[in-house]
């Protein structure tokens, strides 16, 4: 009996193995096809990367559904929160408030006092893949560096401090002096802005340094607006409504506007023409920045990389007639609307003063309040 038992438990015992030997076959036959069979995933490629909040600290000019739309559809896991700014004094106040942001975009006449108060992070070029699309002149610029560290990516530029004014008024601006005759009285609007009311006088009176204006040099400008208040209608504030008194006829010249103004007249049927008389005028930079309280670098440079890009920069060109920083959207634009726009490239920058701080610019607040309040 044991015997037999034993051929028994012998016969079982190979059966098992046949069985478990073909379910571990079968087994690795199906693992294989699945394997071969299932589209290749990671663990790298099947998570979703999360760029995280940021919060632009910006002129609106950064959020029209124009350039803002694709922004977010190109990055849809950055999730971006704007706060909007309308003059760089409200922008420097409420950062030294403690307002917190990871990004800001300053003009170069403020842009020193950000960095002086260490409120902004240097920035890597290296980061930037569009940095080396934009004109070497802009890249180059001096005030965005400070100490071999560069604090400003250049994404707009232009003229300002020149003069439009209605050809079928004037036959002629040549001179700066020129917009003080008193056969213009009450026909004259001058932005109220203290550094480019100011300058604008001193060319008048053949200055030939007007950001170096001493005690008796401002007295003097406040006089010579006393003698010529006559022609003034008003220190204007809205380019809207400088625009539309031109329009109406009610004003006759714009002292201290830029190019789009004539464009903006001429398109509305009306002979307008820009100029900087005695080829003197005043150049804007603008910019973004990345602020030291950014909880989110990664996303600011995306940011940034974004805006220096051709469409977005083609797009304010076209469109806001904004001078492009990126040399390749400047070339597409239509010589035509280069030609009747006024946009200028960056070369032009270097013919006229930069906006910045005069170095006593308290006083010189002083005096400009002085001659708005007559």
């Amino acid at each position: 009996m044991w015997w037999n038992i034993g051929s028994k438990v012998k016969g079982v015992s190979r059966l098992a193995l046949v069985i478990v030997l073909v379910i571990i076959l079968i087994g690795a036959g199906l693992a294989a096809y699945s394997f071969m069979s299932l589209p290749a995933q990671t663990p790298t490629t099947s998570k979703v990367t999360t760029l995280g909040k940021l919060t632009a600290f910006v002129w609106e000019d950064f959020t029209v559904p124009e350039v803002f739309n694709p922004l977010t559809e190109k990055y849809p896991t950055l999730t971006i929160e704007n706060s909007i700014f309308t003059s760089q004094p409200e922008m420097l106040a409420k950062l030294m408030g403690g307002f917190k942001a990871d990004v800001v975009s300053p003009c170069i006449d403020f842009l020193p006092r950000l960095i002086e108060q260490d409120m902004l992070q240097p920035i890597d070029p290296s980061r930037l893949s569009n940095w080396n699309k934009l004109f070497k002149s802009l890249r180059d610029y001096p005030e965005i560096w400070r100490d071999g560290k560069l604090y400003m990516v250049p994404t707009a530029f232009g003229l300002q401090a020149g003069v439009t004014y209605r050809k079928d008024k004037i036959p002629l601006i040549d001179k700066w002096i020129d917009i003080f005759n008193p056969a213009y009285k009450n026909r004259v609007l001058i932005l109220n802005d203290a550094r480019i009311g100011i300058v604008i006088a001193a060319w008048a009176l053949n200055y030939e340094d007007p950001w170096n204006l001493g005690s008796q040099d401002l007295q003097r400008i406040k006089e010579f607006y006393k003698e010529h208040r006559d022609v003034i209608l008003k220190f204007y504030e809205s380019d809207i409504e400088a625009r539309e008194l031109l329009a109406s006829g009610d004003a006759w010249i714009i002292a201290g506007s830029g190019p789009a103004h004539s464009y903006w007249l001429k398109s509305e049927g009306i002979e307008a023409e820009f100029t900087l008389p005695e080829g003197k005028g005043i150049g804007w930079l603008c910019g973004l920045s990345i602020l030291k309280t950014s909880q989110n670098f990664d996303g600011a440079y995306l940011y940034i990389d974004y805006f220096i890009s051709e469409e977005p920069q083609y797009y304010y060109a076209y469109e806001w007639l904004y001078g492009p920083t990126n040399e390749q959207a400047f070339k597409k634009l239509p010589p035509e609307k280069i030609a009747e726009s006024g946009i200028v490239g960056p070369e032009k920058l270097s013919e006229v003063l930069p906006l910045i701080d005069p170095p006593n610019l308290d006083e010189w607040l002083q005096v400009w309040e002085e001659i708005i309040a007559g």
